[in-house]
């Protein structure tokens, strides 16, 4: 395929969204999430981002100084982002569950988990156009993995940042996470 600046992407507004793990993903990236699929909020203009690695294992030989075999042994994907609205949704995805409630009238209690809580499993999906062009990553089980640190201040936004690590699929031995896209650059041939 010959190089084309019809190859680039910016993502310059997007959305996110959580259900409980084993939801099914949609099936068309220019169509709006239905329920059970939540939208989280606003995200900080930073985005989203999404990093993907792997451990690799070396294996050495006597008779060499340069490993003779490498091997996978994990896979990690983890999305960053940083959620600016403070509701039951956002709240409670950040801190890893918890509950919320009604004390009297307008005043509600959060609760945060304890440690005999088991850790909140969620799906995800991070999605952006770009120039006609939809996107969406699926990641089919994770959970937040890092603290959550919040800045009260007077001059800045309380903001909630996320680190969201991806699980092993139930039902596969993989990472659990697919990009879904109209982009005709990805067909088949291109």
């Amino acid at each position: 395929m010959a190089v084309s600046t019809n190859n680039l992407v910016v993502a310059s507004g997007g959305s996110i969204w959580v259900a409980a793990t084993g939801t099914t993903a949609p099936v068309d990236p220019a169509v709006a999430p239905s329920a059970p699929w939540i939208e989280l909020g606003l995200v900080s203009e930073e985005g989203a981002s999404i990093s993907y690695g792997k451990t690799i294992e070396e294996f050495m030989s006597w008779q060499r100084r340069n490993a003779v075999k490498r091997t996978v042994t994990a896979d990690e994907i983890t999305a960053s982002f940083t959620l600016q609205e403070w509701k039951k949704s956002s709240f409670t995805f950040a801190v890893g569950g918890g509950s919320i409630t009604n004390v009297s009238g307008t005043v509600y209690r959060y609760n945060f988990p304890t440690g005999n809580d088991d850790l909140d499993e969620r799906s995800l999906l991070i999605r952006w156009d770009d120039s006609g062009k939809s996107y969406q990553i699926h990641i089919e089980r994770g959970s937040v993995t890092e603290p959550v640190e919040t800045n009260l201040s007077r001059t800045a936004l309380a903001q909630l940042p996320i680190s969201f690590k991806a699980l092993s699929s139930t039902t596969t031995d993989s990472i659990g996470v697919a990009l879904l896209t109209d982009d005709p650059a990805f067909g088949l041939g291109s």
